[in-house]
């Protein structure tokens, strides 16, 4: 069983150097039981109505991973090892109920495969941590592009769904919240 290695990044977004590595089961674990962070996503949530503060909240309170593998620092160039997973994020559904609804139909994808899927911070939104092929004949980058691009299309194909097209970096942060309901394969 192939088992992926991340960042995690204690808060605020403008630290960059990372507090631990951790597999996804153990991030997994934080997101459904962890009380603290139960707390720091309702205080983020109590902001939705005035999307700039919401922002500057989520970013000063959550803590983040860096999903595409374990990085020394938050750029692309201080990748130690990639973890063949991207994060794909899908915002402004219309309902919580939704959220939590595409979240488990798209865990459930034959194609797509997620090794987790959570609701965002925002509670209308899903983020799907999702595997792919390290090719030997390309770099690491050139794999998780056509890995990205390949998914993106799919879900806007089969599903109709707007991507979040910002996480196109190897080393994009993905805010980390409580999700009671998280799932992981």
């Amino acid at each position: 069983m192939r088992q992926s290695i991340i960042t995690f990044f204690n808060a605020p977004i403008t630290n960059k150097v990372p507090s631990s590595v951790c597999s996804l089961q153990a991030l997994h674990d934080y997101i459904v039981n962890n009380p603290q962070l139960a707390e720091k996503t309702e205080r983020v949530r109590t902001e939705l109505s005035d999307p700039k503060r919401f922002r500057r909240i989520k970013q000063q309170l959550l803590p983040y991973v860096t999903p595409a593998g374990v990085f020394t620092y938050c750029r692309e160039q201080s990748l130690l090892i990639p973890s063949g997973d991207f994060v794909i994020d899908l915002d402004h559904l219309a309902s919580a109920e939704e959220a939590r609804n595409l979240r488990d139909r798209l865990f459930h994808d034959d194609f797509l495969i997620p090794d987790l899927a959570f609701v965002s911070p925002s509670g209308t939104g899903v983020k799907l941590l999702i595997p792919y092929r390290l090719y030997m004949d390309k770099t690491v980058e050139e794999s998780f592009d056509m890995a990205m691009h390949t998914a993106w299309d799919y879900l806007r194909l089969k599903y109709e769904l707007k991507i979040d097209e910002s996480n196109i970096d190897l080393c994009r942060a993905c805010f980390i919240c409580h999700d009671k309901e998280a799932k992981l394969r």
